[in-house]
């Protein structure tokens, strides 16, 4: 397939969704009028094929390749002899995402559709749902409605760090609910010593409509660098919508087709708590920046937007987001135990007006040391969130220094 640049006509959001064809909370009978049966087996390996052309990066946030997960579980599967395993996480901790609870809530049958394929391609004897315990009584119905008897469903805790993938493996075997430090990858030694396959409902959902129209279909929205449509969920004035976008979309043109005036923002933050400020709103969402270079782009990450209103202070914005990341730590390691707790303090001092003129210096010190240095990605994440801040609001950054700002928001304890 030939490799083209991004195309010249922008994209926004899906002029059909796919992933909620079947309509609200849609039942088996709605479900399988609109998507028909699953494939038989006898196409597992043509399915297998077509997921590695169709180029899917998970959506969970890592964006990491699909295939790849998976042809990493079935090579350990060769090796050792044991049978796999197979997680659906539906753990949402980023508070502003609301995607993966849609997908449960309206296409429950989609994401164990993938569940099932998943599981039947790779030989896995076990399969866990994850998700937060108020979406279970759906889960159930459409278990029952399936006659599944084989997924478990596992309740996951409600905050930030729980849809980790380690600290999943931990929930599942009875532990806490936080990231563990493995010597080793899921698809090598996972949930009880098994070789552990762990995707995301949502990409669970396309790797179901993938088995069934092909990679070709899947790769007719989106670009050829980031294919096939994603979950965003966009946060405006305090009200949000989840809505279906194509891969490489262009931010203003789903603003403007949300009925949302690019312009009522000045900034916006993409990719949720873990992400970082741009005050580009035509920037364009990718899955990975790198295949786009010399372009104004952002990774997409978890599907967050949050837009930033002009009356809104940038640097208070950003001190609540740390103070409450610094809080919801693992609290396992130096980084978090000791790097995290200051570098909120930092945030509060400069968005309270301390003119303290060693803070940004500071600031972007104690970042450094950070990251890297932790069990998981949890300080690295907070740190570049904290220095997108100050990169992106320099003029904001030298007002509060000189003890004013350009904004009216109070910080809020």
């Amino acid at each position: 397939m030939t490799t083209t640049s991004i195309p010249t006509a922008p994209l926004g959001t899906l002029d059909e969704p796919r992933l909620l064809t079947a309509g609200p909370q849609a039942r088996l009978a709605e479900h399988l009028s609109a998507f028909g049966p699953l494939p038989k087996a006898t196409k597992d390996r043509w399915i297998l094929a077509e997921w590695k052309l169709s180029n899917l990066a998970g959506r969970g946030g890592g964006a990491f390749p699909t295939s790849q997960k998976i042809a990493a579980v079935l090579r350990s599967v060769a090796r050792t002899g044991r049978a796999p395993v197979v997680i659906g996480n539906g753990s949402e901790g980023e508070p502003l995402s609301h995607k993966d609870r849609m997908m449960l809530t309206h296409a429950p049958h989609l994401v164990l559709d993938g569940l099932a394929l998943t599981a039947r391609i790779i030989g896995a004897n076990e399969s866990y749902l994850v998700a937060e315990a108020v979406d279970h009584p759906l889960l159930k119905q459409a278990l029952a409605e399936r006659g599944d008897t084989q997924v478990e469903l596992h309740a996951s805790e409600d905050h930030f760090l729980a849809g980790q993938a380690t600290a999943v493996l931990s929930s599942l075997e009875g532990g806490a609910s936080l990231p563990q430090n493995p010597r080793w990858h899921l698809s090598d030694l996972g949930l009880g010593g098994a070789p552990t396959l762990l995707l995301n409902v949502e990409t669970l959902a396309h790797l179901a409509l993938i088995a069934r129209y092909s990679a070709m279909w899947f790769r007719t929205v989106g670009t050829n660098k980031d294919p096939g449509s994603r979950l965003l969920t966009v946060h405006d004035q305090g009200q949000y919508q989840v809505v279906e976008v194509h891969g490489g979309c262009t931010l203003d043109l789903v603003l403007d087709q949300l009925g949302i005036n690019p312009h009522s923002a000045q900034a916006v933050l993409v990719g949720g708590f873990h992400g970082t400020w741009s005050r580009n709103l035509s920037t364009r969402l990718v899955t990975d920046i790198n295949k786009y270079p010399g372009t104004e782009t952002m990774a997409a990450g978890a599907g967050v937007i949050e837009l930033l209103p002009h009356g809104n202070c940038p640097l208070v914005r950003t001190a609540e987001i740390v103070n409450y990341l610094a809080k919801s730590s693992a609290g396992q390691c130096g980084p978090c135990v000791h790097g995290l707790p200051t570098l909120a303090r930092d945030m509060h001092a400069l968005a309270t007006l301390s003119e303290d003129f060693e803070l940004p210096e500071r600031i972007a010190r104690l970042s450094s040391l950070v990251t890297g240095r932790g069990a998981c990605h949890h300080p690295d994440a907070t740190a570049r969130l904290a220095l997108s801040s100050l990169q992106i609001f320099d003029d904001e950054l030298t007002a509060h220094l000189n003890g004013t700002c350009l904004h009216t928001s109070e910080m809020h304890s």
